[in-house]
């Protein structure tokens, strides 16, 4: 598997009444051996895009996909239809050390992690890392125990991070 970062150019492509995507090219996800939505860091037109994820555009096409959000369309001053230059990186996702501690600490909180399916993992950790403060990501680290070991209890199908 190649973990070098990928550069390319690309055009925006937008539906009416949404925000504009990029397709990501079949070759670096082949390369990357990418098999589920995956979190990227980088740029486009040198404006970062922080940590995003990248998505299987499903059956009719190999290639996959990355939405913009409001704030990046407007930062970058694009829209559907402009040409961008890309570069992403396969994104960190090692276990930051809270959860990892707690991993450690708390049996029922590991067998109830070790359950989730790696997309679901994947979302524990940027929900985890997308706080800004040190007391935030404690709120979060207790909201993702939450919502895992309930899924594990049986109490709910799918683990929820988002809401309360």
């Amino acid at each position: 598997m190649n973990r070098d970062p990928i550069r390319f150019r690309t055009r925006l492509l937008q539906y009416p009444d949404m925000g504009p995507w990029f397709q990501v090219p079949a070759r670096f996800i082949r390369e990357w051996g990418l098999t589920a939505t995956t979190t990227v860091e980088g740029t486009i037109n040198g404006h970062p895009l922080g940590r995003r994820a990248i998505k299987d555009s499903g059956p009719k096409t190999d290639d996959w996909y990355m939405g913009l959000t409001k704030d990046i369309a407007d930062a970058i001053d694009c829209k559907g239809g402009d040409e961008v230059e890309i570069e992403l990186r396969l994104a960190d996702m090692t276990v930051p050390v809270e959860m990892a501690a707690r991993i450690e600490s708390d049996a029922e909180f590991a067998r109830a992690y070790d359950a989730l399916n790696p997309n679901h993992m994947r979302k524990a950790i940027e929900h985890y890392l997308e706080a800004k403060t040190a007391a935030g990501r404690t709120a979060r680290l207790e909201k993702i125990n939450r919502s895992i070991k309930a899924r594990l209890s049986g109490k709910r199908s799918q683990p929820s991070f988002n809401s309360d």
